[in-house]
């Protein structure tokens, strides 16, 4: 039995992804999901980082990584930013406020003065 799902969601707006040594910018997942799975087929709909070109990723995930995902989409909190690294050996993922790390970059650019 073969599913359609697609991970969207309007409090899910802040995902930067790590795939191939390379950071992308995701505006959407669409998954295939199948039951008993373990790994899923997925589809980034993204732009990258370092020129703004959409691409299309297809990555086959852990049934670990799709959960973590639609959890992410539920969350209430438009101020999260999940950051999500896809390895050959796994996933790796955090969340971090975006004011904080706004206010992070800004402090950083700020002059120290050693008397």
């Amino acid at each position: 039995m073969s599913e359609h799902s697609e991970v969207k969601s309007e409090n899910a707006r802040n995902v930067i992804l790590s795939y191939q040594d390379k950071v992308y910018f995701v505006n959407g997942v669409n998954v295939q999901v199948q039951e008993g799975a373990d790994k899923l087929k997925a589809v980034f709909h993204t732009k990258r980082a370092a020129d703004s070109k959409p691409q299309d990723l297809d990555i086959e995930i852990s049934k670990g990584t799709y959960e973590i995902l639609m959890e992410y989409a539920k969350l209430d909190k438009l101020d999260l930013i999940m950051l999500l690294q896809i390895e050959e050996s796994g996933s790796r993922w955090c969340l971090m406020s975006e004011d904080w790390l706004k206010n992070q970059t800004i402090s950083s650019t700020k002059a120290s003065y050693i008397v």
